[in-house]
């Protein structure tokens, strides 16, 4: 009601400022003509407000039931936004736990395979270490006896040479028989 009578006093303001203004060039007011003119926009008002006063006022309460709705919905997405984004976050933080568990284990994957490397390059260097000793022996080995059968050869024939020069016929014959006699008695 309080609306009503704010409507009407603002309505009366126009038309008062209009009679006003109207009346400024130096004639008197009309104030009957000015009464009536009120009274008309009165009645007029009236008119309006009891064929559509129902209608406005539903328009203007169903709006402000909308206005109030429609917040409460914006206040229900919100509160479903934050949770989806705490949700996002709680995921985001359990990735990046994720993340760090599989760099831990990869680290440790890592290192056991560089460890497996290491020991199989070590076992592979000591085998290669004990072949080249092998190889090296063995090489010792046949230069030695290479050594020997070329002193052998030597003093094989130094040994004959000095027979040669020593032994005549005679004395090399005899020292034939008596090898053959030591060879056949054993």
């Amino acid at each position: 009601m309080q609306r009503i009578y704010g409507i009407v006093t603002a309505c009366a303001l126009v038309l008062v400022s209009c009679q006003i203004a109207s009346a400024s060039d130096g004639h008197s007011l009309p104030w009957g003509d000015f009464l009536l003119r009120v009274i008309n926009a009165a009645i007029f008002v009236g008119i309006i407000w009891y064929a559509a006063g129902k209608i406005i006022k539903k328009f203007f309460t169903g709006r402000r039931e909308e206005i109030v709705q429609e917040m409460d919905d914006l206040a229900r997405r919100k509160q479903e936004a934050e949770a989806r984004l705490a949700e996002v976050e709680r995921q985001i933080a359990d990735v990046e736990a994720e993340c760090a568990k599989l760099l831990d284990e990869g680290r440790a994957q890592a290192e056991r395979i560089k460890a497996a490397i290491v020991s199989e390059a070590e076992k592979q260097a000591a085998h290669i270490v004990e072949q080249a000793k092998k190889g090296a022996e063995q090489e010792g080995k046949a230069e030695l006896e290479a050594i020997r059968e070329r002193m052998a050869e030597t003093i094989v024939a130094e040994v004959e040479k000095s027979l040669r020069d020593r032994l005549d016929a005679t004395t090399h014959q005899k020292l034939i028989d008596k090898s053959l006699t030591k060879v056949v008695l054993q």
